[in-house]
C-alpha cells in the first residue's frame, strides 16, 4: 500500500520571525508544504521557500479564509489524503502534527482538531472568552459539540473537499474556518479534539491577528445566518449541549 500523502496548508502574514522552523518542522511529516503568504511587507515568502515550502504569494491581504483555501486548491492538484493546517505565527508545534495524523487515520471520515483546553498556558481571557462564544454557536450549527473550534491547527481528510467545492460563497477571514466546520458536518464529517500545548507570547510570535470582538462578532453572524436558513434548529442545539466532546 503506498504511503499516506500528508500537505501542510500554512497560512502566513508578516510571519518572517517564525515561518522557517515551522516549515522545517513540518516538512519531516508531510510530502508537501504548502506557505499562503497572505500579502506579507516582511521576508515571510523568503524564509519559507528557503525552509521548502512552496510559496503562492497573494499581492495584498485578502484574509485568512482566502488564504487557506487558495492552499487546499493547491494540496488538491497533487496527490493528497490529508491536509493539515497550522498557523504561522508559533503558536502550534509541528512535533505535534503526528499525533493528529494517527488519529484522522483512525477517524477518516472527521477532522481532528487540536485542542488547547488543557494547555497549562491559559490565552489571554479576552480570546478565552471569544473562542467559547464561537464554540457555542458553531456546536449549535453543526450539531455536535466542537472542542476549540477556533484552533486553526487542524488535519482535513481530503476527501472532504469535493463535497465542499460547489458552495457558492465563503467568507475570507477568520469566520471562513468555522463555517468549514459547519458544512463538513452537513456532508457528514464531524470532529476529534486532540489536545495540544498551547505557546503564547514567544520570542518568534507576534501580535495576534485575530481581534476577539471583532472577529468573534463576524463568526457568529456567519454561524447565525446559517441557523437562520435551517429554523435555528433546535434538535441540533440539543445536539450540541448533550453529546460528548469526541476526544482521542
Amino acid at each position: 500500500m503506498p504511503e499516506t500523502a500528508v500537505v501542510v496548508v500554512i497560512p502566513a502574514c508578516e510571519e518572517a520571525a517564525s515561518i522557517g522552523a515551522i516549515v522545517a518542522g513540518c516538512r519531516a511529516f508531510a510530502a508537501r508544504v504548502i506557505v499562503v503568504d497572505d500579502g506579507s511587507r516582511d521576508a515571510t515568502a523568503a524564509r519559507a521557500a528557503a525552509a521548502g515550502a512552496e510559496v503562492i504569494r497573494n499581492p495584498r491581504r485578502r484574509g485568512k479564509g482566502a488564504a487557506l483555501w487558495r492552499g487546499f486548491t493547491a494540496a488538491l492538484s497533487g496527490r493528497a489524503d490529508w491536509i493539515a493546517t497550522l498557523d504561522g505565527d508559533g503558536q502550534h508545534r509541528a512535533e505535534d502534527l503526528p499525533r493528529l495524523l494517527a488519529v484522522a487515520k483512525r477517524a477518516p471520515h472527521h477532522i481532528v482538531i487540536g485542542s488547547r483546553r488543557a494547555s497549562p498556558l491559559p490565552a489571554p481571557r479576552s480570546r478565552r472568552v471569544a473562542n467559547r462564544v464561537a464554540d457555542f454557536w458553531i456546536s449549535w450549527a453543526a450539531g455536535h459539540p466542537i472542542a476549540d473550534s477556533q484552533c486553526g491547527f487542524r488535519v482535513y481528510p481530503a476527501s472532504l473537499f469535493p463535497l465542499l467545492a460547489a458552495r457558492r460563497r465563503w467568507p475570507s477571514g477568520f469566520a471562513f474556518e468555522s463555517a468549514l466546520l459547519i458544512e463538513a458536518a452537513n456532508a457528514g464529517y464531524l470532529t476529534i479534539a486532540v489536545d495540544v500545548p498551547a505557546l503564547y507570547g514567544g520570542a518568534s510570535q507576534r501580535a495576534s491577528h485575530f481581534r476577539p470582538v471583532a472577529d468573534v462578532t463576524r463568526i457568529v453572524l456567519v454561524v447565525a445566518a446559517r441557523l437562520l436558513a435551517r429554523g435555528f434548529s433546535p434538535r441540533r442545539l440539543w445536539r450540541s449541549l448533550t453529546l460528548p466532546k469526541e476526544r482521542a
